[in-house]
């Protein structure tokens, strides 16, 4: 067991002391940051104000003081005749402007004038200055409750969800966020699981390795580092990510951020799964470059094992429509495609413990699997130097090849 640790320490600090890796390792914080940055600034700078006039023939509109926040985006400007608004919007001064009738109150009935339709947000704030002022008198918390509108919540009671009108929230669709890190953090740290062997390979040290160490010893040593050095690059990004959620819901004053209830029921068993799938993901990366000739082989070889990573994603569909349906419990199941399912499926409804449990269970199980073929096919590539193997031999024996 010392042997073991001893190879997969040397594995992680080989691997993590490269310059490529410092690239890897900060890429898709910089690459979100950036991209992010770029969306709130557009954002900021398609954002502007705008000036709604009016006409109140019916004598309405006493207090038209606009909503707090809003202040410096919409302004409102009075004109005694339908006329004045007019030549105000022609001049420019105005975006449009309304004309509340003598009757509004009996008939709710206003005409708006345009060159071009103003934001819905312009328009949010005439309506809720309209009506402050109809509740004239009313008192202030009927006021707040009337202006902040319905909060509609949509309640499955077989799903065991519950949905703002809005949308899922932050902390509802955070295990598949868990999901869609850990489909990145496999393809970048994939690199590392295939050179676990094939460097010692090719310049000829493996010969003298194996003269002390075990076959097993081996494989187990080079996925414990591979597991190490993905521990260490999802815990940068999950600074990160913690980071950005802070600075984006304080900092940016972003919504949807600001009031984020992580989910630890669903969180917690997603992390329960992804372990002993990383595990089984990191043995079949090894096997592939155990069984391959070089690197660039392996490489080429692994692209058919990534595609059903993304199966989930292509699907999401019919998982949507049929979250417990058997597709979507069959790929749970299925250890390439189980974390980024149960994290699409989190979304939609709660999903049993079992199937938590059996999709952890069978991860595990065909980790151990490999890696034992792992060190069979290692043990034949010996005899073989250089060339493919037959998967079929490996798994009859290495005397067999």
């Amino acid at each position: 067991m010392s042997k073991l640790w001893l190879i997969a320490r040397h594995h992680f600090q080989h691997e993590t002391a490269r310059r490529s890796f410092l690239i890897v390792l900060f890429s898709l914080p910089l690459f979100l940051t950036f991209s992010v940055g770029m969306g709130l600034l557009i954002e900021r700078l398609s954002r502007h104000g705008a000036t709604l006039g009016y006409v109140d023939r019916a004598g309405l509109l006493v207090n038209v003081q606009t909503p707090s926040g809003q202040r410096n985006e919409v302004r409102l400007a009075a004109y005694d005749t339908p006329e004045a608004a007019a030549a105000a919007l022609d001049a420019g001064k105005i975006d449009a402007y309304y004309v509340l009738l003598a009757d509004y109150r009996q008939t709710n009935h206003a005409e708006v004038t345009y060159r071009k339709p103003p934001s819905a947000a312009a328009t949010r704030v005439f309506y809720n200055v309209v009506r402050q002022n109809l509740l004239a008198g009313q008192p202030a918390a009927v006021i707040e409750r009337v202006l902040s509108g319905a909060d509609v919540t949509m309640r499955s009671l077989d799903a065991h969800r519950d949905y703002p009108d809005k949308g899922p929230s932050a902390g509802q669709v955070l295990p598949a966020i868990a999901a869609v890190i850990f489909t990145f953090l496999i393809l970048t740290t994939s690199g590392y699981m295939l050179q676990a062997l094939v460097s010692e390979k090719e310049n000829r040290t493996i010969e003298v390795i194996v003269s002390s160490v075990s076959p097993a010893e081996m494989m187990g040593g080079k996925i414990v580092g591979a597991i190490g050095i993905a521990l260490l690059q999802l815990a940068v990004w999950l600074i990160f990510l913690t980071a950005a959620v802070w600075g984006g819901g304080n900092v940016l004053d972003v919504a949807w951020l600001r009031t984020v209830q992580i989910g630890w029921r669903d969180l917690l068993l997603l992390v329960i799964v992804a372990l002993p799938a990383y595990f089984c993901i990191a043995a079949l990366m090894t096997l592939i470059g155990t069984m391959m000739g070089d690197g660039q082989e392996a490489q080429q070889a692994s692209g058919l094992f990534f595609m059903p990573l993304f199966l989930p994603i292509y699907l999401i569909i019919p998982l949507a429509q049929h979250p417990s349906g058997p597709l979507a419990v069959g790929m749970s199941l299925f250890p390439l495609t189980a974390v980024m399912t149960l994290g699409m499926r989190s979304i939609f409804l709660e999903v049993a413990l079992w199937e938590y449990g059996l999709a952890a269970v069978i991860a595990l199980a065909c980790g151990l699997g490999t890696v034992w073929l792992a060190a069979r096919a290692f043990r034949a590539a010996m005899l073989r130097y250089g060339q493919h193997l037959d998967l079929r031999k490996v798994i009859g024996g290495a005397r067999s090849v």
